[in-house]
């Protein structure tokens, strides 16, 4: 019974705190804050290149600039980035922002952009 149980957490999908479905043109800017222990924290994503089904994206959070190519199969459509390392806080938050597809009518990528915001730790 708690193989089944654990199983099942094991398979269970993640509860965001926040989620938004995005659909960008090139150069395109998106912008979100949110704040991390106190901390305000700023986001912001474009793409510049969509080429033999790659999407370039330029990220960059806590003042940190990233470049990457995203597609869409399975295991290169999303990208992951680390929200905190403190002490107190819980080190499985995280951003990952993820391809879904282009629109090649309309020139237009959309992507789905999910946080995991830290959750305090409970002293003991």
């Amino acid at each position: 019974m708690a193989f089944l149980l654990l199983q099942a957490l094991h398979g269970a999908k993640p509860m965001w705190d926040f989620e938004e479905v995005l659909s960008l043109e090139k150069d395109e800017v998106y912008k979100t804050s949110f704040s991390v222990a106190g901390i305000p924290k700023d986001l912001m994503l474009y793409w510049t290149l969509y080429k033999n089904y790659g999407l370039v994206v330029h990220l960059k959070y806590d003042k940190f600039p990233y470049q990457f190519v995203l597609y869409t199969d399975y295991k290169r459509k999303s990208f992951k980035i680390p929200i905190s390392q403190g002490n107190d806080i819980d080190k499985n938050a995280y951003i990952l922002l993820s391809f879904r597809d282009f629109d090649e009518k309309n020139k237009r990528a959309n992507l789905a952009l999910f946080m995991m915001l830290p959750k305090k730790l409970p002293s003991n």
